[in-house]
C-alpha cells in the first residue's frame, strides 16, 4: 500500500513508520528550541508527540499561550501570574498596529474581535468560543476577555473616563455568574471528561 508522508511516497507501512520516526527525531533534535515555536502550524511532522512536546517545552518556560493557525491554545498555569494580565499589557496589545505580530495571548483575540466590531468600514458581529475540559481555565479566560474589553473600551486620559471604565468593568464582571450558570448547566449535561464550551457574543456598536 502506498502512503504519503511529508510529500514522499512509501512502499509499505513499515517504511512509512521508519520515515516518520526519522522525521520525529530530526524535528525534536532540531536547532530551533521547541519553546520558541509560537504556532503549532510550524510543527513538522504534526503528530500528537510533537505537538505535546512543543506545548510542554513552552509550559516549562512559563509560556502559556500558543497559536494553532487561527486558534489560540491556552494552558492552565495552575499558579498566580499577575504580570500576564496586567493593565499595561492590555494597553500594549490594544495600541499595537498589528497585535497578531505580538506574542500569542488572549488579548490578541480580544483586540482583533474588538477592532472588527469597532470597524468604521464594515462593523461585524463577533463571537468567541472558549472550550476545554473541566478545570482547563475557561472561566478565567472568559473573565480576562471581559476585563480586557472593559479596559480598552474607555480612554484612560482623564480621571472621569477612568471611573467610567471601572464602572463598565464592574458591570461586565457582575454578569459573569450568570454566564457561569449557563456553563455549569452544559457541563452537567455532558458525560464525565467531555469538553464543554462557552460562547461570548460581541454585538457591533
Amino acid at each position: 500500500m502506498l502512503q504519503q508522508v511529508n510529500g514522499h511516497s512509501l512502499g509499505s507501512d513499515a517504511e512509512g513508520r521508519a520515515s516518520l520516526k526519522g522525521d520525529l527525531r530530526e524535528f525534536l533534535g532540531g536547532e530551533i528550541p521547541l519553546h520558541q515555536l509560537d504556532d503549532l502550524t510550524k510543527v513538522n511532522p504534526v503528530t500528537l508527540e510533537t505537538v505535546l512536546r512543543c506545548l510542554q517545552a513552552r509550559y516549562t518556560e512559563d509560556i502559556f499561550y500558543t497559536n494553532a493557525g487561527c486558534t489560540l491554545v491556552a494552558l492552565n498555569p495552575f499558579k498566580h501570574v499577575p504580570q500576564l494580565y496586567a493593565p499595561e499589557l492590555m494597553q500594549e496589545y490594544h495600541a499595537a498596529p498589528q497585535p497578531q505580530k505580538l506574542k500569542p495571548h488572549i488579548f490578541t483575540v480580544g483586540e482583533q474581535t474588538y477592532r472588527n466590531v469597532k470597524s468604521l468600514i464594515e462593523p461585524v458581529n463577533q463571537s468567541i468560543v472558549v472550550s476545554g475540559e473541566s478545570g482547563a481555565g475557561k472561566t478565567w479566560t472568559s473573565r480576562c476577555l471581559m476585563k480586557f474589553y472593559a479596559v480598552v473600551a474607555a480612554s484612560p486620559t482623564s480621571c472621569e473616563n477612568h471611573k467610567i471604565a471601572e464602572r463598565i468593568e464592574q458591570r461586565i464582571l457582575n454578569s459573569n455568574p450568570v454566564m457561569e450558570a449557563f456553563g455549569e448547566l452544559s457541563v452537567l449535561a455532558l458525560p464525565s471528561g467531555a469538553i464543554s464550551s462557552a460562547t461570548h457574543l460581541l454585538p457591533r456598536c
